[in-house]
């Protein structure tokens, strides 16, 4: 055979080999896809059948209209349809749900699975005289009956049959054969409305609670703990430490000391704990050698930005600095350093922040609070974690 036939049919060979893998690697991939998506709505939509069940058994049968709206646009999905909520103010057909008048196609969306809800439904619709909707579907949240006993002359008017008693397992059938986009669609609709609707059919307990509660959700504020004889390790030990420099005379008074710690405990009871966390890891972290006092300005530690952003890889950063920054505990501040500083024939700019302690002169009368409360921190090995995350003062 030819050298360039020969090369050519390796070639083309090879390539058909290539095609037929691919198209049964994404074949495998498709199949995997659709058991996923079907696997995921059967369980939220048998979950929520579940929940009415309970619901009915107490006898509660109320659905709003949040409920009909998240299984309109399923049908809508699933039928390729365009359903509206008929009930409104200026609904023309009491008994139905949902419906579209151009394909005379309506749905009654209901938690009762007995044959006189079933009659009931047609009847109202024949009493009032709705001619819009010649084809009428009982969609029940939940599971119909085996058999149903109808009123014959209300069903043959209508064509009904028990066919149009929709359930969920009749949604969830019809969904098994959906293509794959559809099926995707209604996927994603139930990912981002299924908590809601669970939300809604929950039964409250008998103080009227719900399970799930906006409770749940809000951080408690923290309550600062103190032990009995509060501070007195923190008062002592400054004490001793003064003593030793020979200034024993310059220890401020225990009332003093206390008012201060009340007050930092109640500012950062006011942060959310995450907040503390990250003022917390600012303290210890702190640049060496940075406390600073000017006067009688506030003292405070610095910790260089650059050093911050190439250590710390929390996403939100910002947020708890524009936090920190609103309650005066830490203080953005440009720097320019001069020869002397930088060596000769050098200048540089540097960004640092300024970490300071709750309060002032006019919360408390104790100037060296935040050098001695950090001193005692670092001397005693109690850590940043206890008493600026948990708000545990115990220790001190």
């Amino acid at each position: 055979m030819d050298n360039t036939i020969f090369s050519l049919s390796v070639r083309v060979k090879t390539t058909t080999n290539l095609f037929i893998d691919f198209v049964n690697k994404n074949k495998e991939q498709y199949v995997i896809t659709r058991g996923y998506f079907i696997g995921e709505i059967i369980d939220e939509l048998a979950n929520i059948a579940h929940q009415v069940d309970n619901r009915t058994r107490l006898q509660l049968y109320d659905l709003n209209i949040h409920l009909e709206n998240f299984f309109r646009e399923i049908l809508n999905i699933l039928l390729d349809i365009r359903l509206e909520n008929l009930n409104n103010e200026r609904s023309n057909a009491p008994g139905l749900d949902l419906g579209n008048s151009l394909k005379g196609i309506a749905f009654q969306i209901t938690s009762e699975k007995k044959s006189t809800k079933i009659n009931d439904t047609l009847k109202t619709v024949f009493d009032k005289n709705i001619k819009e909707y010649n084809e009428i579907y009982i969609l029940i949240i939940g599971h119909k009956q085996k058999s149903y006993t109808p009123n014959k002359e209300l069903w043959d008017k209508f064509n009904f049959k028990k066919g149009n008693i929709w359930d969920i397992n009749t949604i969830c059938k019809k969904v098994i054969d959906l293509p794959l986009d559809r099926l995707q669609s209604i996927h994603q609709y139930i990912k981002q409305e299924v908590v809601r609707v669970k939300i809604e059919l929950e039964i409250p307990n008998q103080e009227g609670e719900f399970a799930t509660s906006i409770k749940n959700y809000i951080e408690v504020i923290g309550k600062p703990k103190f032990n009995e004889n509060a501070l007195k390790v923190y008062y002592e030990y400054h004490i001793n430490k003064f003593k030793i420099q020979g200034e024993a005379d310059y220890c401020y008074p225990l009332d003093d000391i206390k008012q201060a710690f009340d007050f930092l405990a109640k500012e950062l009871a006011k942060l959310p704990r995450i907040t503390r966390e990250f003022y917390a890891f600012l303290l210890e972290r702190r640049d060496e050698n940075s406390f600073e006092k000017y006067g009688w300005s506030r003292s405070f530690y610095r910790f260089n930005e650059d050093k911050l952003k190439r250590i710390c890889k929390y996403s939100d950063i910002e947020g708890e600095i524009r936090l920190l920054t609103k309650h005066e505990l830490i203080y953005w501040e440009e720097i320019e350093r001069g020869y002397e500083e930088c060596g000769i024939g050098r200048n540089s700019t540097e960004y640092s922040y300024h970490i300071y302690i709750p309060g002032n002169y006019e919360n408390y009368n104790y100037d060296n609070f935040l050098e001695d409360f950090v001193d005692f921190i670092d001397n005693k090995n109690i850590g940043y974690q206890k008493p600026i995350v948990n708000l545990d003062f115990s220790d001190f």
